[in-house]
């Protein structure tokens, strides 16, 4: 296997031309015998955490563990999936580009992200893409390209929810209501559905109104129906879901609440 180290941004993306790129490994160590070229990003300088009034911003190296312990800047939720996401050996060695990239619809880390509205900035290009839409490119067209940075809304509240088969396991369902107020715009409500598949669900973003009564109705019924056929090992579509529903109900309730 062909390691290298570059010491700037386009020598890495001149390099990820021909490899693939490597942060903390978490997601390539366990396929490692198989990997033919690897772009290590320790020294390229995307381990940078700006936080303004509105908005954090974070190199996509930074990594989960670094999320966690900014707990008085960033938003509890976010503070709680982070710790729910990995154990503390992962978290050090994880990546917040990496969890990005290879984090399934079982993470509370990007159900969260997803209610918050998050883009991410791609290079080459100076392509900033919202998480939603980068989820749904994945696998596809992202040969070469990198994530240098990460932002996220601070939002005027959040909050989020499990069921798991114990409070260390990873969620069989989970939900996120965000309510998002930037820049003197009207207020928007993010909404996630998490607990299967290949990605979370946004299930409500920029035109929901959170103070709209049916809301949590309608936006729970969508949740059960998106969940209706979301069987597998750890729950059946039927428990699922009921679960969906209520998690998302109690989640929006929770975020729009005075």
């Amino acid at each position: 296997m062909e390691y290298h180290r570059p010491r700037s941004l386009d020598e890495a993306l001149d390099l990820l031309k021909r490899s693939i790129p490597l942060a903390g490994g978490t997601s390539l160590t366990p396929g490692r015998r198989g990997l033919s070229s690897v772009v290590d990003l320790q020294d390229v300088g995307l381990d940078s955490l700006e936080v303004t009034r509105t908005r954090l911003t974070a190199g996509a190296c930074v990594t989960i563990q670094s999320l966690v312990e900014h707990a008085d800047v960033i938003p509890p939720a976010l503070t709680e999936v982070c710790l729910l996401e990995a154990g503390w050996n992962l978290r050090n060695a994880a990546t917040l580009g990496g969890s990005l990239m290879a984090a399934d619809g079982r993470s509370p880390l990007l159900t969260v992200l997803l209610a918050l509205g998050t883009r991410v900035l791609l290079q080459p290009g100076n392509e900033e893409v919202g998480l939603n839409d980068f989820l749904g490119r994945r696998g596809t067209d992202l040969t070469g390209r990198l994530i240098t940075s990460v932002s996220i809304p601070r939002p005027s509240w959040v909050s989020y929810d499990q069921v798991a088969r114990s409070p260390a396991d990873r969620p069989a369902v989970c939900a996120a209501a965000a309510e998002m107020s930037l820049g003197g715009s009207p207020s928007r409500l993010g909404v996630a559905l998490g607990g299967f598949g290949a990605r979370p669900l946004l299930l409500s973003s920029a035109d929901e109104d959170p103070g709209s009564e049916d809301a949590p109705e309608r936006i729970g019924r969508l949740a059960s129906e998106a969940y209706a056929r979301a069987g597998d090992a750890w729950a059946s579509p039927e428990y699922r879901s009921e679960i969906a529903g209520i998690l998302v109900r109690r989640v929006i309730l929770e975020a729009a609440a005075p």
